[in-house]
């Protein structure tokens, strides 16, 4: 009889604690420590780490430019970023990225072209989705 009148207690707190915790979650919001814009540098200089591990200077180069790629056209770099900083960094990533590539594959002069084929092609794709909302 006991058993049962403190299993039934039991089921009543949880069933009361699952009841009242959205309630509870909607007061109080998380207030990040880390800001928008340091976690976009930390992308990116997480990306140059990684590359620079795997493939040294050109690594480092292709590491970073596809992470400040992916950092400055996320959800959140469009809601805290002007529009020309972002095309700053998106086609600075860009040269990044095609000069790195461009150097691994071709030498000094490969690295030139790359390095204008990403500036380039990272400025073209960035006005031609820049007025798109979704």
């Amino acid at each position: 009889m006991k058993m049962k009148r403190i299993f039934a207690l039991l089921i009543c707190v949880l069933l009361l604690a699952e009841v009242v915790s959205p309630v509870l979650a909607q007061q109080r919001r998380h207030k990040s420590w880390f800001g928008r814009k340091a976690r976009t540098a930390a992308i990116i200089a997480g990306g140059v780490g990684v590359g620079a591990v795997v493939g040294g200077k050109k690594g480092a180069a292709i590491g970073g430019g596809g992470a400040g790629l992916y950092a400055f056209n996320r959800r959140a770099a469009r809601r805290h970023f002007k529009g020309r900083t972002r095309t700053i960094g998106t086609v600075a990533s860009g040269t990044a990225l095609g000069g790195g590539a461009g150097s691994a594959i071709g030498g000094k002069k490969g690295g030139v072209i790359g390095a204008l084929a990403g500036a380039g092609t990272s400025y073209v794709v960035r006005k031609r989705h820049s007025g798109r909302r979704y």
